[in-house]
């Protein structure tokens, strides 16, 4: 054990892990500190009309560099990677016009999803949240190729901070939604601006080698995988993220859709760090046990699955049950609907959190093109929810039914990966 504990704190790459885990725990402990301060200070409408716009943003982001950043840290060559920054670029900037072209046409109905009837023209801050979101992709790709975790960690919770800090200063003069949203996106190019001044900018961290056409075709045809499939993966997976928020805010109106944001701030925050942290490290046992035939995968499935579904069952099951007045305790007697809100959502968290091992297996078991289904079968279900929860019901009922079909996704989920573990051991 000493020997083994001594080579973990050796490890390279345990320790980046622990230092980027640790700076998104971090960063997520500043926001949930700072949270029951400015709850007290917006209220929900100015919560739901920043999410609003913050889930457009989310859906759309993944267009401004047509996923082409996330292929910067694959080139041998600094050259070829600053060739995919460049491409990158251009591809942020051949956006910006048509963008700004479909806010133009569209902007009633884009106000309405968003919340900002009384401020439509805060929509055109859309196209200059996806230049900066453009910029911080390239950045961070490009400080992960060089393996300058710490410094990637360190402005992401400095800004996190940072921007909490002025969002308690602006509640206290100028309360509003307008108000969250600009200082988030200033706090996304501090975030920019500060890992830069940590990075030596030389080769494809060198800004100036961002810009041109020099080697962008090359790279474009090269990484072509990622435009074709990752960028559109990233976009439903940000839709079936960002989509009640809109919907929410479309169907009910913002204060609603600031309830659901806050609940999903606080309970999505456990499942997050606790889930990417299994399925990181039970990816390679399971793949190992799948491929090199080193175990019994539907067991070691099962029990990561009995495991976490015990925790998530103990971290949410007192939500389930004490939900409605745990959270208006914290946040204040304005959220009343958040902690009802949260009683349905906690039940959804189990399921996400226990199928995590069930997803780290479909990799191995070749079920890559499986989960884009679900996820696109999934997504609409859950748009049928919440539309069918506002014609049968209220809100309420919405998110009811919202939770209840990402449970039984999440079950079909796991069913399928278990059923594919008997189908490939009997083919042995």
């Amino acid at each position: 054990m000493k020997h083994l504990f001594s080579t973990l704190i050796k490890s390279n790459f345990v320790r980046n892990v622990a230092v980027v885990g640790g700076g998104i725990a971090l960063a997520q402990a500043i926001t949930l500190a700072f949270t029951p301060f400015l709850t007290r200070l917006y209220g929900p409408e100015s919560y739901g009309i920043a999410a609003a716009f913050a889930a457009v943003i989310s859906i759309i982001s993944p267009m401004a560099t047509m996923g082409y950043a996330n292929a910067i840290v694959l080139p041998e060559k600094d050259d070829d990677a600053a060739a995919v920054a460049r491409l990158s670029i251009l591809c942020a900037f051949g956006i910006l016009p048509f963008t700004i072209l479909i806010i133009y046409l569209a902007k009633p109905q884009l106000a309405q999803w968003t919340g900002l009837q009384s401020a439509p023209n805060l929509l055109y801050l859309i196209p200059v949240s996806l230049l900066i979101s453009a910029f911080l992709s390239v950045a961070n790709q490009s400080a992960i190729r060089k393996g300058l975790f710490k410094a990637k960690a360190r402005a992401y919770v400095e800004s996190t901070l940072f921007t909490n800090i002025g969002k308690l200063g602006g509640g206290l003069s100028l309360p509003s939604g307008m108000m969250l949203i600009i200082l988030t996106q200033l706090g996304q190019l501090l975030n920019f601006v500060m890992q830069m001044l940590r990075v030596p900018r030389t080769g494809v961290l060198k800004p100036v080698n961002w810009f041109g056409v020099k080697g962008a075709l090359s790279a474009a045809n090269s990484q072509r995988d990622f435009a074709i499939y990752r960028m559109p993966q990233s976009m439903i997976r940000a839709l079936a993220m960002g989509m009640p928020v809109v919907v929410l805010t479309a169907l009910y109106g913002p204060s609603e859709a600031g309830q659901y944001s806050l609940t999903l701030l606080i309970l999505g925050a456990p499942v997050m760090l606790l889930g990417d942290s299994v399925g990181e490290v039970f990816y390679p046992k399971i793949t190992r046990a799948i491929t090199g035939k080193t175990g019994d995968a539907s067991a070691l499935v099962l029990k990561a699955v009995a495991v976490l579904g015990v925790v998530a069952l103990a971290t949410f099951g007192p939500i389930i049950i004490l939900g409605d007045r745990v959270l208006p305790l914290i946040f204040g007697s304005e959220w009343e609907k958040a902690g009802l809100y949260s009683q349905w959502v906690a039940v959804w968290m189990i399921a996400m959190l226990a199928s995590r091992p069930a997803i780290a297996a479909m990799p191995a078991l070749k079920l890559q093109s499986a989960l884009l289904v679900y996820e696109v079968l999934v997504t609409g279900a859950r748009f049928l929810a919440l539309y069918m929860g506002s014609k049968l019901s209220d809100d309420l009922f919405s998110i009811a039914l919202f939770s209840i079909v990402n449970v039984l996704g999440y079950i079909a989920l796991t069913v399928v990966v278990f059923i594919n573990i008997y189908r490939a051991r009997n083919r042995v």
